[in-house]
């Protein structure tokens, strides 16, 4: 008998019924039921969440993104690649939403240690955090956060022919990076490997998000070389955190919907104004 088959008429008989706030009922696997299966069988949390998604079955974690998000986005959503370079301000929010929402697979890349500077706005940088690698941080923190999700941590800076290493083999990339060096080669990286790009920037109460797609122009290419705006104005936790959700709601768009928006948002926080541009 097919292992498989064996273990889906398990996930069967071990399901519940949730009744949902509309009235309506579901049938779920409990956080609990997945971790016995995963002990019992030797087999990852992830592959016991999607045998269920596939039996219509919700993993009970998931049950807040149902049913904005379907059974079958939300496998999807487990099937799925994201690269997101950078871990620092955007890049901890980005990554904690990600494995929230239940991305299968984040590869988080960067070579930096926490400092105390980052303490201000950086969802990861703790006191007993300083001076340890962001990406070595990042694993530990994804381990408790989801461990149905696997995170791969690149622990030091990636150029050039190996950026292209990793976007070659995603469905998204995210660049959580700041200031203005390394933001073009990583657009070139994601339209060589023709992998939509959510890019974003912070300085003071202001920043935007957009999703570039192959080909198509982004801000970096606008903004130049140089200093950079965050380094004068100051990058406060809420500026960054507004910026890390549109992100995050932009994979999900990507990956659920293929959706992306067409244009670039401007935001300032100080007067609450948002405006959509087209480049």
């Amino acid at each position: 008998m097919n292992t498989n088959f064996v273990l889906s008429h398990a996930i069967k008989e071990a399901s519940e019924t949730m009744v949902l706030p509309d009235g309506n009922t579901i049938a779920i696997l409990t956080v609990q039921t997945v971790e016995a299966f995963s002990k019992a069988e030797g087999t990852p949390f992830i592959e016991i969440e999607k045998a269920a998604l596939e039996e219509h079955i919700l993993p009970e974690r998931y049950v807040r993104n149902f049913s904005i998000i379907s059974m079958e986005k939300q496998y999807n959503l487990l099937c799925s690649k994201v690269f997101v370079v950078g871990l620092g301000g955007l890049g901890g929010y980005v990554i904690e939403q990600l494995a929230r929402l239940g991305v299968g697979t984040i590869v988080g890349a960067d070579g930096d240690f926490f400092e105390p500077t980052n303490l201000n706005r950086q969802l990861n940088a703790t006191f007993e955090s300083l001076g340890e690698k962001k990406a070595k941080r990042a694993e530990r923190r994804m381990r408790c956060v989801n461990p149905s999700i696997n995170f791969i941590g690149v622990d030091h800076f990636l150029r050039g022919d190996a950026l292209i290493d990793y976007a070659k083999h995603v469905d998204v990339i995210v660049d959580c990076l700041g200031g203005l060096e390394t933001r073009l080669d990583l657009q070139k990286a994601a339209a060589e490997c023709n992998v939509p790009m959510v890019t974003a920037a912070v300085a003071g109460f202001s920043g935007y998000v957009g999703t570039i797609m192959p080909g198509s122009t982004g801000p970096a290419e606008l903004l130049g070389s140089g200093g950079a705006a965050e380094d004068v104005l100051g990058t406060p936790a809420s500026s960054v955190a507004v910026a890390a959700s549109m992100q995050a709601n932009e994979v999900l768009k990507i990956v659920c919907w293929k959706k992306p928006s067409d244009s670039i948002l401007f935001y300032d926080l100080m007067d609450m104004s948002f405006q959509n541009v087209t480049l």
